[in-house]
């Protein structure tokens, strides 16, 4: 009984949600939550009775909510105990990023430039700075991807673990965090894009060009490479409708960096 009393001041200043997009007004409810340390990463949220009488919505609206963030990998449900915040660290930090995408201030095509930058960078970086350990690394993400061929599930598993692999070698954690942050946002569509791949080998070449750029340490050309992936995915989240032809960013139509003096 304390706790709940605990729980009920604290929310206090929270305040009910407004009748307009429930789910995305229980997210902004749960990220406040966060900030102001009610709750943190893996915590359990209270019972559905609490969360709606300090909501100030119904039931079934909470469970649709909740569903919809489940999905996101935000919440998790635990038969039998109840509803928990992802204990996933990046999952947590990219609430900001999901809930401005759920605001319509921020579009995927807005997240893929940012990403076609940050991982161009990424690569060029790794080139130079990778161990001889991490560059084998990548390059067995590679051996992974060819072996994963005829199983679409396990060339996404291993596809994506390769960009983290070369986000790694590159040796800054402040990009590593962003980027991390920035593929959970991602992993969905992710999911959604590789049934589409109309050649799943041509994606498999764009990869191993990356890598073949990285272990030669060849740092311009290693940005490149992954521009011109990035680019492609981009191309084909549009044709498969996951990112709309209107909302074309100038960081897609932007030239390739010029190689430095």
């Amino acid at each position: 009984m304390e706790a709940n009393k605990d729980f009920e001041a604290l929310m206090g200043d929270v305040g009910p949600l407004e009748k307009r997009d429930l789910t995305l007004m229980v997210l902004d409810r749960i990220k406040i939550m966060l900030e102001k340390g009610i709750l943190k990463a893996g915590s359990k949220l209270p019972t559905e009775q609490e969360m709606t009488r300090v909501l100030g919505i119904s039931r079934p609206s909470l469970r649709q909510a909740y569903k919809f963030l489940s999905i996101l990998g935000i919440l998790r449900a635990v038969p039998g105990d109840g509803t928990y915040i992802s204990d996933s660290t990046s999952k947590v930090l990219a609430m900001p990023l999901m809930f401005l995408m759920l605001m319509k201030k921020i579009s995927l095509e807005d997240i893929f430039g940012f990403r076609i930058t940050v991982e161009g960078e990424l690569a060029s970086l790794a080139a130079t700075r990778a161990t001889a350990e991490e560059v084998e690394k990548i390059r067995n993400q590679i051996h992974l991807m060819t072996s994963a061929l005829a199983d679409r599930k396990r060339y996404l598993e291993a596809e994506y673990e390769f960009h983290n692999r070369i986000a790694r070698a590159a040796h800054n954690p402040l990009l590593l965090e962003i980027i991390l942050i920035v593929s959970e946002l991602l992993w969905e569509m992710r999911k959604a894009l590789v049934p589409v791949i109309p050649e799943i080998k041509d994606d498999l070449r764009q990869h191993r060009n990356i890598y073949e750029k990285i272990r030669a340490r060849n740092a311009e050309a290693a940005r490149e490479a992954m521009h011109l992936h990035l680019r492609a995915a981009l191309q084909l989240a549009k044709k498969s409708g996951l990112v709309k032809e209107s909302d074309v960013s100038e960081s897609e139509k932007a030239p390739s960096r010029k190689k430095r003096a």
